[in-house]
């Protein structure tokens, strides 16, 4: 067989990843040559920077959840009105957060 791959490629890994690797490899049934190709030749890899604008999203997110933390209880104590309102005043800021957090997954830095 003419073999036209002259480079070689090493890296580490530690056991676990090791371990994660072979048992994908073998269940494809590929060698390791043709199932490490595949996944690069497959592959699309996005790069994302995890800045202040992120770190807002997550802010929301966590006000979000400490709402619905108080929507429960409101429901516990028997307030059921006073927890509907809160879910539909909530709702707008949720769908404000998700289309932030669609927009950042829109714009990686790097998509390959």
């Amino acid at each position: 067989m003419n073999r036209n791959r002259n480079i070689q490629f090493n890296i580490r890994l530690t056991e676990q990843e090791l371990a994660a690797f072979e048992k994908k490899r073998k269940t494809s049934g590929l060698s390791k040559t043709d199932f490490f190709m595949k996944l690069v030749r497959g592959s699309n890899i996005k790069v994302y920077r995890f800045d202040d604008e992120v770190k807002g999203i997550m802010h929301e997110l966590r006000k979000i959840g400490v709402n619905l933390n108080q929507v429960a209880y409101l429901v516990n104590i028997m307030q059921d009105g006073e927890a509907l309102s809160e879910l539909h005043r909530m709702q707008n800021g949720f769908c404000m957060t998700m289309d932030r957090l669609s927009r950042f997954l829109d714009k990686p830095l790097v998509e390959n």
